[in-house]
């Protein structure tokens, strides 16, 4: 996400305006002082940033707080219809996988999802799933796009589904649908996702292991609240870790939970010697919660146990994935709506 330098008086009270929003959020009923109190701005700097907000519709003036003398408090609740956001996820390959969507509103509650199964990817039916939800919700502002794949700038450099491959897909929504557009890789997402709703505010480093069934595994990290994407966009790409190869060689003399085991290991073991995380979340359809206690054990012959992270089983990506690209996209698109950058 763009940090914005604040050097100017304009870009002070832009930030204020995030502050005394973000602040209403998490309050979801508050007085004028209330605000004054969780932000530390002035009674005055809170009035004028709600009283314009509430003539934008942004902010609904919702009732006078009971008076116990003097002019009763009005209240004030974040107008959760001021507009919409669309997270959307493609998964699968080039001939088999689903297009998932879920729409939230400018509050973060999920309104709908749909999931649509594809036999043959092509843009135009990921265009066209986004048209049917669009033509249902005229006020979707934002679209978040996750793909398994290197994403830089909007562009995709590479991908599992390899028809995306050398798009500028975010400047092609963008133009199609004239709304802004965010276009991420689906691990950081992931981790993000999961990080927001389990690990808020922590500033160790937390990752997220996937291991998918057809593809080889991937990572999301996130470190201090910021996904860790690397000079290059490619951090995280754990496949190509040097052990992969050889593993690639045996799976014919292993069983597949021989397999999954020993990737975790190694996988893990790389995660604890360079960042050390604090917590790591494993999921995909060959792991169980058998595989978490059995990696722990393992790891116990080679770290002591102070320096091995919290491990977490999720049953699926989709919930933290969804997660993932509604509160990066709605940070986004907050920030460009304010900051207009």
């Amino acid at each position: 996400m763009t940090t914005v330098p604040l050097n100017t008086t304009r870009q002070m009270k832009q930030k204020n305006i995030m502050l005394v929003t973000s602040t209403l959020k998490s309050l979801i009923s508050a007085t004028k002082g209330d605000i004054s109190n969780h932000t530390g701005l002035s009674l005055a700097t809170c009035g004028t940033i709600l009283n314009e907000l509430c003539s934008k519709g942004e902010i609904i003036e919702e009732s006078f707080d009971e008076s116990r003398g003097g002019r009763p408090a009005k209240r004030y609740i974040y107008n959760s219809n001021y507009f919409s956001l669309l997270s959307i996820y493609v998964e699968g390959t080039n001939t088999s996988g689903i297009i998932s969507s879920r729409l939230t509103s400018a509050d973060n509650k999920t309104i709908e999802e749909h999931d649509e199964t594809y036999s043959k990817f092509t843009v135009e039916a990921l265009i066209a799933h986004i048209q049917k939800i669009a033509d249902k919700h005229s006020n979707i502002k934002a679209i978040g796009l996750g793909l398994p794949g290197v994403v830089v700038s909007g562009n995709v450099l590479s991908c599992d589904i390899t028809s995306l491959e050398g798009l500028a897909i975010a400047e092609q929504l963008s133009a199609r649908f004239g709304i802004f557009v965010q276009v991420g890789n689906d691990m950081n997402y992931t981790a993000f996702g999961f990080y927001r709703n389990n690990c808020r505010n922590i500033d160790e480093p937390i990752a997220y292991i996937y291991m998918p069934p057809r593809h080889c595994a991937g990572c999301g990290i996130v470190i201090s609240g910021k996904m860790l994407r690397g000079a290059s966009q490619f951090a995280g790409e754990v496949s190509k870790l040097p052990f992969y190869d050889n593993f690639e060689n045996s799976i014919n003399i292993k069983s597949h939970h021989t397999l999954v085991i020993e990737r975790l290991i190694n996988i893990a073991s790389s995660l604890i010697a360079i960042i050390n995380p604090v917590t790591i979340a494993i999921s995909g359809e060959l792991v169980s919660q058998n595989c978490i206690e059995d990696l722990y054990s393992e790891l116990l012959n080679r770290f002591d146990s102070k320096n091995i992270p919290h491990f977490v089983y999720r049953d699926s990506i989709k919930s933290d994935y969804h997660n993932g690209i509604s509160e990066y996209t709605l940070d986004a698109y907050n920030n460009f709506r304010v900051f207009r950058i």
